[in-house]
């Protein structure tokens, strides 16, 4: 009982392509925050990421993200 199934905002990114995840299903612990990832969740994000783009599958829509780069001080 110390863990809740949540859906979160998620980013996977290989060789500079990213695939958007709005909504992820992750167990999240009620005791440190810790997310846990779903095995089944992440190959289904892997597979549709390689659909995309090779181009045998459609996004479900495009969006822009903005980018901020750290430097150091």
């Amino acid at each position: 009982q110390g863990f809740e199934e949540r859906r979160i905002r998620y980013v996977y990114s290989r060789k500079e392509n990213h695939l958007f995840v709005p909504d992820m299903p992750v167990d999240v612990c009620l005791i440190c925050g810790m997310i846990y990832y779903h095995g089944s969740a992440l190959l289904r994000v892997e597979e549709q990421f390689k659909a995309i783009y090779e181009r045998r599958e459609p996004a479900a829509y495009y969006t822009q993200m903005p980018v901020l780069e750290l430097v150091a001080e």
